[in-house]
């Protein structure tokens, strides 16, 4: 069973980067996750919008929550192929939020749609699908050490 604190806490403040974009998780069960990032002007492009690629991290830090609830393990899993289609600009000012579902998983590949939202007015702004290789040899999230994360926090 995934212990969803631990992917809070990894996903969450507790990680430099996702931290540092505000990530949120706001669901996570079922294969399904949502995952919100405000607005930061230390994150823009030249039109005063988050950069695409802050919205790419979202969405593939998405794809990995979504599979981790599928699979009901954080186990290792990388990155095969992601695509992401971009139907309009990011409107100036806003948030994103990414909505994705891990659609079906073979013992070594999980398979992954979504999307990516403007929290400003709902709208549309790109789609996401992609392959993601299981049981990789980077490390088992499952085995995070909370102790460790919240002496860092202390800290």
């Amino acid at each position: 069973m995934v212990d969803f604190q631990a992917a809070k806490i990894f996903f969450g403040e507790h990680h430099p980067l996702f931290n540092a974009m505000g990530i949120k998780i706001s669901r996570c069960n079922e294969g399904k996750a949502v995952m919100t990032m405000p607005f930061s002007t230390q994150l823009t492009d030249h039109r005063g919008a988050l950069h695409r690629g802050v919205m790419v991290t979202l969405l593939d830090t998405t794809c990995g929550l979504a599979i981790f609830s599928a699979l009901k393990s954080m186990r290792p899993i990388a990155t095969i192929d992601l695509r992401v289609d971009y139907l309009r600009p990011i409107p100036a000012g806003a948030g994103l939020e990414a909505i994705v579902e891990c659609v079906g998983t073979t013992p070594t590949v999980a398979f992954i749609v979504g999307k990516a939202m403007s929290t400003q007015d709902s709208e549309l702004v790109a789609t996401v699908s992609g392959s993601f290789a299981i049981d990789t040899l980077g490390p088992s999230f499952d085995s995070v050490d909370l102790s460790q994360i919240q002496e860092v926090k202390n800290a």
